[in-house]
């Protein structure tokens, strides 16, 4: 299957959003303190929990699905791409829960005896929520415009 412009998006855009924020929040973290706080690590969790139950429905809807744009997608083996970038957020949205559990759990000792894990851990928790966000608001897209061909 050729590389469309779809593709790149759906690959690079999330993780180029995650890398950026992950380093800007790593070499500006004096700055961004009011904003990586443990409430706010405690949301992620409940954030990235409820989109991992979420995408894990999506992935059974669609499994199941016989309708025509699935069936096409089948066809022209864009399923598995559909299928890949569920993974993938799946599995990310699952690591991001359970970093930023760890990151609140032990925000306060890191940032008194090791500032520069605490740095590390709060900055890439960030990062791999925003990717996560990206990755979820692009499979969605792509999911609505599956139903609304079939409408």
């Amino acid at each position: 299957m050729d590389k469309t412009i779809g593709y790149w998006i759906e690959k690079l855009i999330p993780l180029l959003i995650g890398v950026s924020i992950t380093i800007v929040l790593f070499f500006n973290w004096e700055k961004a303190c009011f904003l990586i706080t443990e409430s706010f690590f405690d949301k992620i969790v409940g954030i990235t929990s409820t989109l991992f139950g979420f995408l894990l429905a999506i992935l059974a809807l669609l499994i199941q699905s016989d309708s025509e744009t699935v069936s096409l997608m089948k066809t022209h083996k864009s399923f598995p791409r559909l299928i890949s970038l569920n993974k993938t957020t799946v599995i990310s949205s699952m690591v991001n829960c359970f970093l930023a559990f760890i990151t609140s759990s032990s925000k306060g000792y890191l940032e008194e005896h090791f500032i520069f894990i605490s740095k590390i851990l709060e900055s890439s928790t960030f990062g791999l929520f925003c990717f996560v966000l990206t990755s979820s608001f692009i499979f969605t897209l792509i999911f609505y415009k599956i139903i609304l061909n079939d409408a």
